[in-house]
């Protein structure tokens, strides 16, 4: 639902408030959430059972317990982040950046950040808009993702709560 280029990805504050902008865009919140046991994921746990009600709204599972989104990230570091990564090493053991020096990463930052999200919305843009194949067994339709999420002619359960309860405004927003 969302991809984004961001200073860090361990900050809880930080991952809610991509979480809710997903809820504002999509219009409303998932039924149920997963997510692995990073701390990371803690605030999104207390906002998913707060407006629904039930703590059964949030599961934390293995990342290995989730074959699917695990082997898109493969995917994903194989064929779409290898560049800047070894671009960066290579930066790094030629001593054009250290890591350490705040100055250098800041300006690392300035100069791929945007590169980098156009990057990610355009693979978000491919992964939502390729198809899945049948599968034996398996409880998720086959077809195109967004179709299937937008356009759904099958008898479908809508898994979208769109009347919840305010959220205190407690959060902090994105810097």
């Amino acid at each position: 639902m969302w991809l984004t280029a961001s200073y860090t990805n361990h900050k809880p504050e930080v991952i809610a408030s991509y979480f809710m902008t997903t809820v504002d865009h999509v219009g409303g919140y998932p039924a149920h959430v997963r997510t692995d046991c990073g701390t990371e994921n803690g605030i999104i746990a207390a906002i998913q059972s707060f407006v629904t009600g039930r703590a059964s709204a949030h599961t934390y599972g293995t990342s290995p317990g989730n074959q699917r989104i695990e082997a898109w990230w493969s995917f994903f570091r194989r064929n779409h982040s290898q560049y800047c990564t070894e671009l960066f090493e290579q930066m790094c053991e030629s001593g054009a950046f250290q890591p350490g020096v705040v100055r250098q990463v800041e300006c690392l930052r300035y100069s791929f950040m945007l590169v980098i999200q156009c990057h990610l919305d355009e693979v978000k843009r491919h992964w939502n808009t390729h198809r899945i194949r049948p599968s034996v067994g398996s409880r998720c339709p086959a077809g195109i993702p967004d179709i299937l999420y937008h356009l759904s002619s099958a008898p479908a359960v809508n898994c979208i709560i769109q009347n919840s309860p305010q959220l205190p405004q407690q959060i902090p927003q994105q810097l």
